[in-house]
């Protein structure tokens, strides 16, 4: 039987990461991290990734991207780079290539993710079979995890709700109506506004996030009030995870991570149960490569 090796990949708005996998899952010490803007184009990337293996080729391949999916095609929502699978199949001479959006990739990894990439810091004991991913990085979206099938959306472009609303204009009066979407907070660029909207001098993501000051806390006490918003939407009994750099730059000072942990399950109907919903940190960027390595082996068992 020949050993099938497939190559997955990560492409956010930031950074692309490569790994292979074989029937075991991924394999260790196969991950390579490259910067967007050192490459022209995704094929170039990976080009380079498979030109570092030696004999060891690819046969196939499942990309995980930072934007929405539909018949083997995507775009990046926040960049330029388009994905076609017949095109990656013919320019890296592969036998077959998937296409899956980032946050769905993450839940397929949910049930395979090694324990020590994930961190409970909020919550009580998981129940039933259904989780939500959260991802808050160079953008924001959600997947919904049920009996390891996963839902995809696209709720960065949605309105943010009145309820983190009403925490804006509190802190920041009319300056609030420039947060018009979930991805305008909930990012690392939301982050950056935010700060500057208090007034604070303009600072990149991870100086604000290292301060862990007053932006960290308003933050993270509007991404608590959102959690619970999105506990009543996706009932994610089994687990809320919380995904991407700004998520973990955030969720790593214990003071925002009980904020958020504190605002969530502040539930007063159906018995507590919202408010018990457990609450995880994955602490690790590969993550959706093995949700990829997942994705791929189940489309050759069928």
């Amino acid at each position: 039987m020949v050993e099938v090796i497939t190559l997955v990949a990560d492409v956010g708005g930031t950074n692309t990461r490569f790994a292979l996998a074989d029937r075991n899952g991924l394999i260790s010490d196969s991950t390579a991290r490259y910067a967007n803007c050192d490459v022209d184009s995704f094929v170039d990337a990976a080009q380079s990734f498979i030109s570092t293996l030696g004999r060891t080729k690819p046969t196939d391949m499942c990309v995980a991207i930072a934007g929405p999916v539909s018949d083997g095609k995507g775009k990046l929502t926040n960049g330029e780079w388009v994905f076609d699978t017949d095109v990656l199949n013919d320019k890296l001479g592969l036998k077959q290539a998937y296409l899956v959006n980032d946050l769905a990739a993450l839940g397929y990894a949910l049930d395979v993710l090694p324990k020590d990439m994930v961190t409970q810091f909020g919550g009580g004991a998981p129940s039933g079979n259904q989780a939500l991913v959260a991802g808050i990085a160079t953008g924001f979206n959600v997947s919904l995890c049920h009996g390891g099938q996963v839902v995809e959306a696209e709720l960065g472009h949605a309105s943010l709700p009145s309820s983190v609303m009403d925490i804006l204009i509190d802190a920041l009066g009319d300056k609030a109506s420039t947060f018009r979407t979930v991805e305008t907070l909930f990012s690392g660029d939301g982050l950056a506004a935010l700060h500057a909207a208090l007034g604070f001098d303009a600072a990149k993501p991870s100086v604000i996030t290292m301060k862990a000051g007053e932006t960290v806390v308003l933050f993270a006490h509007a991404l608590g009030t959102f959690s619970r918003e999105m506990a009543y939407q996706y009932m994610p009994l089994a687990g809320l995870y919380f995904n991407g750099s700004v998520a973990r730059a955030i969720l790593s000072s214990a003071n925002a991570a009980d904020v958020v942990s504190s605002e969530t399950s502040k539930d007063e109907t159906f018995a507590g149960k919202f408010g018990q919903v457990p609450m995880y940190l994955i602490t690790e960027d590969s993550a959706a490569l093995y949700g990829c390595a997942r994705f791929a082996r189940s489309q050759v068992r069928q």
